[in-house]
């Protein structure tokens, strides 16, 4: 899939999480996810799990 793809895909799936973790990417990797918080703190320490293992992560909330 090329990176053009990927943004127009990242799009939708955006759209479809408004408070959460939509998509984790690592390289030329990218992994869609529907990881829905309760709250900012909940998001920000499921953030930083990604983050630690080295994902730029892709969310809505903060």
């Amino acid at each position: 899939m090329s990176k053009e793809e990927t943004k127009r895909l990242l799009k939708i799936a955006s759209d479809q999480v408004p408070f959460g973790i939509y998509a984790i990417e690592k390289a030329d990797y990218t992994e869609l996810r529907n990881d829905k918080c309760r709250s900012i703190t909940q998001l920000k320490n499921l953030t930083r799990q990604f983050k630690s293992q080295g994902f730029k992560v892709y969310a809505n909330g903060r």
